[in-house]
């Protein structure tokens, strides 16, 4: 696959008129990792960066602008102390239509899952999230994560857009595995359909809820592996680059603890920045913060671990908890290195889950409860199963 007939390639002189890429820059890194890969090809890379500048299906117009301001803050950030091969394919190309662009979003996103490329997508609507979910459509095991204020999904027969997304997904995706909101406000979820993702055995982690125990997030984003990111569920004060920001909202640092904690996934694949609008970010604020969410997703990306108790048991710790209403005991998996669980799940004969937990899920078991990651994966087996 030619990547050049998708993409508009980077222009990195315009990045340059002020000030010269040094040696302490990101963007130094990236231009000369880019510049060295054959066009229309990966090379070496581990992480692709790629622009979206598409805002026809979202009410946010003004997100089409948001590649190029997100990428002059990138670019002058700080490089890292580790080697991490980032290039940058550039802007991809519209299309007729937005189903040119889903189904050109597909194949990229297929094209570099299968060359072990991790994507970071910039700008656009969060309607493009769609054309990303189809690359996962063959994935018995697709778990989408999604960071936002509100649930998108239709209410009647509106037209298919960035407000209503979701419903378009699990139409598209009617086998979809897992499906995980973060950051969640009561205010603007009607009760109704948090009792239909609850039905559905999806999860919702409202703000409330994440900042009582922010680690507890860890193990969703472990499980994910795609992760679309609405800047808009982040406060106005520390981001007001939407065309209707919100005055309650996530803490930038709270943001960009998020995207950390996605980068550390082995599994995370593809992690989608969407909705900053340049339009009403005069100061630069929110680009300037989207910049470093992507930062911090980066750094974190070099510090990923190969560790998987399916494939490999070594290097953990196994503890096996008699549970009085079950039969067999449970078994979790501890790695002492990254202080992380992950809890074996059987659900019928053949049928078994290993999955990221939290060791709140042990501790659970240790006082005879059925851990809630259990109950979870137990429900979400019976209701595919039908």
């Amino acid at each position: 696959m030619d990547l050049l007939h998708y993409f508009e390639p980077v222009d990195f002189e315009l990045f340059q008129t002020e000030k010269k890429f040094t040696k302490q820059n990101l963007g130094y890194y990236i231009e000369k990792l880019t510049l060295q890969t054959t066009p229309g090809q990966t090379g070496k890379a581990q992480v692709a960066l790629a622009g979206i500048p598409d805002d026809r299906k979202t009410p946010n117009k003004g997100t089409s602008l948001a590649p190029a301001e997100i990428r002059k803050y990138l670019y002058r950030l700080s490089n890292f102390d580790a080697d991490l091969k980032i290039i940058d394919l550039g802007n991809l190309k519209p299309g007729k239509g937005e189903n040119d662009l889903y189904f050109a979003l597909r194949d990229v996103v297929d094209y570099l899952r299968e060359a072990g490329v991790v994507t970071i997508f910039l700008g656009g609507g969060q309607d493009l999230s769609v054309g990303i979910a189809r690359a996962f459509q063959g994935k018995d095991d697709f778990t989408l994560s999604v960071i936002d204020t509100r649930v998108d999904t239709k209410t009647s027969r509106e037209v298919s857009d960035a407000t209503n997304f979701i419903s378009r997904i699990l139409r598209e995706n009617p086998q979809l595995f897992h499906l995980q909101f973060i950051g969640i406000q009561s205010h603007v979820v009607p009760p109704s359909l948090l009792n239909y993702l609850k039905e559905q055995t999806f999860d919702t982690l409202h703000l409330g809820q994440l900042r009582d125990q922010f680690a507890a997030v860890e193990p969703a984003l472990r499980n994910t592996d795609f992760l679309s990111f609405d800047l808009a569920a982040i406060k106005q004060s520390d981001a007001s680059g939407h065309f209707d920001p919100s005055p309650n909202g996530l803490y930038s640092e709270e943001a960009c603890r998020l995207a950390r904690y996605a980068g550390l996934s082995n599994r995370l694949s593809v992690f989608g920045l969407f909705e900053v609008n340049p339009v009403f970010d005069k100061s630069g604020l929110t680009a300037n913060l989207a910049a470093q969410i992507v930062w911090y997703f980066l750094e974190a990306v070099i510090h990923r671990r190969t560790e998987d108790p399916k494939t490999d048991k070594a290097p953990f710790s196994m503890y096996y908890v008699e549970m009085e209403e079950m039969g067999d005991p449970m078994v979790f998996y501890y790695h002492p290195a990254t202080n992380r669980w992950w809890l074996e799940i059987h659900c019928g004969e053949g049928i078994s889950w290993t999955v990221a937990c939290h060791e709140n899920d042990y501790k659970q078991a240790c006082q005879q409860e059925i851990p809630d990651t259990w109950w979870k994966y137990a429900r979400k087996t019976d209701r595919l199963s039908k």
